[in-house]
């Protein structure tokens, strides 16, 4: 008679959360308890194509999986990427981060190094998801987050559901201009800003808008565009995320954990 196997002989199963920019990159580890097994965050430096950054990227989930022992597998993997991105694909079509980042195939790059379910979005989404879950907009059904560093770009959640749109461009500003970190915000691109963020906030009716951005950006623009909701859309709040830099990495796990269980589901009814 062979062997007998148990379940506590068998590699435990954990979610993996990545979020990077151009310079970057955040690793977490999370069990089927919630608990955090592991957390890092790693200088990224210039990585001009797909290998390299698959290389670097996938080896640092690697790694930690290494360092557990091999004690674990992943579940699913969710990657909260600089830029524009199609989900479906799994492709940073546009980078916000490193140029060389355009068309990077994220899944598929993942993939060769690990065997599991991979999953990319939209960091900004990612953020907003974070902040929806345990951040300033927890409770609500209607957000804005905003993100002031490097190219502005939104995300929007409406009647509960994040919105991507027909070519996943939702929440993209092409008529803000891309602040200086260096330069303060004054003048008539403080009323550029404020009136692009309120026009969009009357459209969406947010309980909340979350500013990220630089110190110098945020601490202007907020009481302003406070003011100027009170009146086009009262009751909503402008807010700082409560989440802070973590923001992108917890909605990067949520999306694993929706992954993961799409997975299961899938096995029971096969």
């Amino acid at each position: 008679m062979g062997a007998v196997t148990s379940d506590a002989n068998l590699p435990d199963p954990v979610l993996v959360a990545v979020d990077f920019t151009a310079t970057t990159l955040r690793v977490v580890l999370v069990d089927a308890d919630g608990e955090v097994i592991e957390r890092n965050t790693y200088e990224l430096g210039p990585l001009p194509d797909e290998t390299s950054w698959a290389w670097e990227v996938g080896g640092r989930i690697a790694t930690a999986f290494a360092r557990e022992g091999q004690k674990r597998w992943a579940q699913a993997i969710a990657i909260a990427c600089p830029g524009l991105v199609d989900p479906v694909a799994g492709i940073l079509v546009e980078s916000n981060g490193q140029p060389e980042w355009d068309g990077l195939h994220v899944v598929d790059a993942i993939r060769r190094h690990i065997d599991a379910p991979v999953v990319a979005l939209n960091r900004v989404q990612a953020a907003l998801r974070g902040e929806w879950s345990a951040g300033a907009a927890d409770g609500t059904m209607d957000a804005l987050y905003v993100s002031l560093r490097g190219i502005p770009q939104a995300a929007v959640l409406s009647n509960g559901r994040v919105m991507a749109g027909a070519a996943n461009r939702a929440g993209s500003l092409p008529a803000l201009p891309e602040l200086d970190p260096a330069l303060g915000l004054d003048g008539d691109t403080l009323e550029q800003v404020t009136g692009v963020l309120a026009d969009l906030a009357a459209l969406v009716d947010p309980t909340v808008v979350i500013l990220d951005g630089e110190e110098a950006h945020v601490s202007v623009l907020g009481p302003v565009l406070q003011g100027v909701l009170n009146e086009v859309t009262p009751g909503a709040q402008v807010s700082r995320p409560a989440l802070g830099d973590g923001s992108a990495l917890l909605g990067a796990l949520k999306a694993a954990e929706i992954l993961a269980y799409e997975g299961e589901r899938t096995e029971r009814m096969e």
